[in-house]
């Protein structure tokens, strides 16, 4: 797991690895997360809130992890975008699980991204593991308060 720590680290290994990334870095794009607005519509906000905010939009459920915002920046953080798609491909939606497309999940990540309040960027996130293993999600900008 050397690649899984040095990509929580922010450290480069051997020759030829890649920079790791922020999510701070203008990783999507806001297209992207917009079709990650419409793929969350439906399978993941009855049980997250369609404010992304844990609150289930049906009154019978008990509230749900964030999905977006302060608490979900803080809970996965040192993590990478990779380790958050494997999680949320694999147990999401719990009734379901992989019932989204890669590149549905890819797209809905890049929503929850940016209703965290993380800009958006000139390129799309890509549905490449080992590209969003480079990516560390960050609770704040780094160098920020």
């Amino acid at each position: 797991m050397l690649v899984a720590a040095s990509v929580a680290t922010g450290v480069a290994t051997g020759a030829g690895a890649q920079t790791t990334a922020s999510i701070w870095d203008g990783v999507f794009t806001v297209e992207q997360a917009r079709r990650g607005q419409t793929a969350y519509t439906g399978p993941c906000d009855r049980c997250h809130g369609y404010k992304l905010d844990g609150a289930s939009d049906d009154p019978d459920m008990l509230p749900t992890p964030p999905a977006a915002g302060r608490k979900f920046l803080r809970a996965w953080d040192g993590r990478s975008l990779a380790a958050l798609f494997e999680y949320t491909q694999s147990t999401m939606p719990a009734n379901n699980p992989g019932f989204l497309t890669t590149q549905e999940l890819v797209d809905v990540i890049a929503y929850m991204l940016l209703v965290s309040g993380v800009p958006a960027g000139d390129t799309e996130l890509g549905i490449v593991p080992r590209d969003l293993a480079q990516i560390v999600i960050e609770r704040r900008r780094s160098g920020g308060s």
